[in-house]
């Protein structure tokens, strides 16, 4: 059994989407003075390696703690999108089509382009390839539980409309995913659920791959 790490290490300096809050932590007791450590910590709910929950962009839509946890738990087949993987590239359904059959079988999807090189980085945020709106609805059409992206969002234009069918659809987003270089091609065993938060629009989560 090999397990492949998909998230990026989580840091509080971590760049954040342009026009959000940067995150902070205070250490409020420490093991000099009280025995333990402990922190407070200001997250953003979509930073670094995470989910987005339906309530993101719907406003009745599903809080983390609704989603069903299986969204995030099980076969999922990684589509090698590397051709897609510039600046501003759009990802068609025409891409992903040849694997439809494996799509279907596995139940959740991973987009591999290599945008994960580009974590951190300013464009990271700005140029990232895209989903687009056919792509979304055709994949929303065959049921999948969950669609996996290494850029920040599934698209830099129509990421609102994009976000809106993925998530209507009751399709679980993982945005900002890495290491897919070893997978591309392959079928996995995913794992990677967010805790089940009240009432949160997304949150940060601990993605791996496992090849049986």
């Amino acid at each position: 059994m090999k397990i492949t790490d998909l998230s990026h290490a989580f840091s509080i300096e971590d760049c954040v989407f342009p026009g959000t809050q940067p995150m902070s932590w205070n250490r409020t007791h420490t093991c000099e003075r009280d025995g333990y450590n402990l922190t407070m910590c200001n997250l953003n709910s979509h930073a670094g390696t995470h989910t987005d929950a339906p309530l993101h962009f719907l406003a009745d839509g599903k809080a983390l703690s609704q989603v069903e946890i299986d969204r995030y738990v099980g076969d999922c087949y990684i589509a090698d999108c590397r051709k897609k993987g510039y600046a501003n590239a759009m990802i068609e359904v025409s891409d992903v089509k040849p694997f439809e059959r494996k799509i279907r079988r596995a139940g959740r999807l991973i987009l591999a382009t290599g945008w994960n090189r580009e974590f951190n980085t300013e464009h990271f945020f700005t140029e990232y390839p895209s989903v687009s709106l056919e792509l979304a609805a055709y994949l929303a059409g065959l049921n999948i539980k969950m669609l996996g992206v290494e850029g920040p969002s599934v698209n830099t234009k129509d990421g609102a409309e994009v976000h809106k069918i993925l998530l209507g659809a009751d399709v679980a987003i993982v945005e900002a995913l890495t290491n897919t270089e070893s997978l591309v091609g392959k079928r996995v065993f995913f794992s990677g659920a967010p805790l089940a938060f009240s009432g949160m629009d997304g949150f940060p989560l601990r993605a791996y791959a496992i090849e049986r």
